[in-house]
């Protein structure tokens, strides 16, 4: 059933490449094995026009001519693709871009046809979104409508079997208002098809019969051998739980069309239809049909592979010993030049020890600012996370807990204290690898007063089991910064911190009902906290486009 669409497209291709053969007179001229290839080509000798191709290629990379090499290598992509070898047409689809020049017009709708090509193979090993991706780059880089046609058709049917089926409908209903789609009617049909059969895949007790019957009637009337084998195959998948009887009808029909078209894969597709609607005995008889044929195509494939890897072996060794004999050539060359290169090289490089002694002498002055300046920032920001945090922390213990004890209060700026003269030593947070929930809880919640709950969810001991000590302070200081801010200007009544563990990873969600954060702009109290969670190998995510309030989702490895 995809066939129809990679023939079509090799047409506009072969089309284009005429067009260049006209007009590149010289080119040909040079290069018989190109005419002998495209004689092969239109006469399906694809293995002939394949070994062809290859000799055309060899004969334009010596001759410099990368654009008409790319076209070759291109030919050979869809050969193999055609045969089943996909991987073999991506490996010769890159190679074809390698050669291309994106900036230079006159090789835009070349690339168009290597990015399709590369988007069928691609579909064919099963990664949809890439898929898409390459025939989209195809559509960038064509003018062509037709070629814009059949890749937004193929991005629909990638979309479909991605299950993406809402993506794939909405294509398939902007290219049923395309101008050249109702002048086709065989193109109207295969989009009314592919319409009509995305949406009941989307909802399977959807009736879709009058528009598959309708694309099937114009297919008819068409003579459109490939078009009907769709239409049967699809109409017999509708009918499967409405109606066995003619599910096995045009299963049958499907069967019959595929061997006219000599279309293996559609009659494999056809053989596991019937093997699954029709009787048993008939099924065996289907189901041995399918292993023969299914055998059969697997060794001409398998064999297609190897006998064009041949080929491509054999043109690389003699390219190889080519480039050998060049190479040669050319070292005769650079020897004689090396002569005149090394005394020149003497004298540049007398200059370049003095320009790199005096570089090297100001970088080394520059590294100097940066360290007293990386200083100044690290203890800066010290200040602000352990020392101002801590202060504010206690402001908001004396304002919202009335019973708290100038004992007590004495003990908290003490620890503050300790801390500030903790930072000149730059000593580490080992007092905090101690009853660390605890210590955590008991630092969130004096946040709490009678205008602010907060919530904790989670802080438990086991989920700190693995964290090293230097991660505990790290979110210690975060936690208590997302705090301080959201007292200082969230003007929320409700914070809740869900802790929980997924994937390896703990993960820490923030929300609060304040007035939000419209738009993200990091200061320094904020800056820092980014800055810690990189720090651990963290993520940090703000939910700026959230109008109930601050969400902020924390998460970063469990060890």
């Amino acid at each position: 059933m995809k066939k129809c669409l990679l023939l079509l497209f090799i047409f506009i291709l072969s089309a284009c490449q005429s067009t260049d053969k006209s007009t590149n007179q010289q080119g040909s001229a040079d290069n018989k094995a190109y005419d002998i290839a495209w004689e092969f080509y239109e006469k399906h000798e694809n293995d002939s026009a394949y070994v062809y191709f290859n000799k055309a290629y060899s004969i334009f990379t010596k001759q410099n001519n990368k654009h008409q090499a790319s076209k070759c290598l291109i030919n050979m992509a869809y050969i193999s693709h055609y045969k089943g070898d996909w991987f073999g047409s991506q490996e010769l689809i890159i190679s074809s871009l390698k050669l291309l020049n994106p900036k230079n017009k006159e090789e835009r709708e070349t690339l168009s046809s290597a990015y399709n090509s590369l988007g069928q193979s691609i579909h064919e090993l099963g990664n949809y979104e890439e898929a898409i991706r390459y025939y989209q780059k195809s559509i960038d880089f064509s003018i062509d409508n037709t070629v814009k046609i059949i890749n937004e058709n193929n991005i629909a049917n990638s979309y479909r079997y991605d299950k993406n089926f809402n993506e794939a409908i909405k294509i398939y209903q902007d290219l049923l208002q395309e101008k050249q789609i109702k002048d086709s009617p065989k193109e109207h049909a295969r989009i009314i098809d592919n319409l009509a059969y995305t949406e009941w895949l989307q909802n399977n007790k959807k009736s879709v019969e009058t528009d598959l019957n309708k694309a099937l009637a114009i297919r008819i009337e068409e003579k459109d051998l490939f078009g009907q084998n769709a239409s049967y195959a699809h109409l017999s998948d509708y009918f499967y739980d409405r109606d066995k009887t003619k599910a096995l009808q045009y299963a049958h029909k499907m069967s019959k069309i595929a061997a006219e078209t000599n279309s293996v894969d559609d009659q494999l597709e056809a053989y596991q239809k019937l093997i699954s609607l029709d009787n048993p005995t008939n099924s065996k008889k289907y189901f041995a049909a399918f292993t023969r044929l299914d055998d059969s195509i697997q060794f001409d494939r398998n064999k297609a592979k190897n006998q064009f890897a041949l080929v491509r072996y054999d043109s690389e060794k003699n390219r190889g010993d080519f480039l050998k004999a060049e190479a040669e050539n050319e070292k005769k060359k650079n020897d004689i030049l090396k002569l005149y290169i090394v005394v020149g090289l003497l004298c540049f490089g007398l200059i370049g020890v003095y320009f790199w002694y005096k570089r090297r002498k100001q970088k080394l002055e520059e590294q100097k600012r940066l360290e007293v300046k990386n200083t100044e920032l690290k203890y800066s920001k010290k200040v602000h996370d352990k020392v101002a945090n801590g202060i504010y922390q206690i402001l908001s213990e004396v304002e919202n807990n009335q019973s708290l004890s100038k004992s007590e209060l004495l003990d908290k700026l003490e620890e503050v204290y300790e801390i500030s003269r903790d930072i000149s030593y730059d000593k580490k947070d080992i007092d905090l690898m101690q009853n660390f929930t605890v210590k955590l809880a008991e630092m969130m919640k004096s946040y709490s007063s009678d205008e602010v709950e907060i919530f904790i969810l989670g802080n438990e001991d086991l989920l700190w089991k693995n964290i090293s000590a230097h991660t505990k302070a790290e979110i210690y200081l975060v936690i208590q910064e997302l705090l301080t801010n959201m007292k200082k200007h969230s003007e929320a009544s409700r914070v809740i911190l869900n802790f929980s563990q997924e994937n390896n990873q703990i993960r820490i969600n923030y929300t609060d009902n304040g007035i939000g954060i419209s738009e993200l702009k990091p200061k320094n109290g904020l800056q820092n906290t980014g800055n810690r969670i990189n720090n651990i190998n963290g993520q940090l995510i703000f939910d700026t486009e959230n109008n109930n309030g601050l969400k902020i989702i924390i998460s970063f490895p469990n060890q």
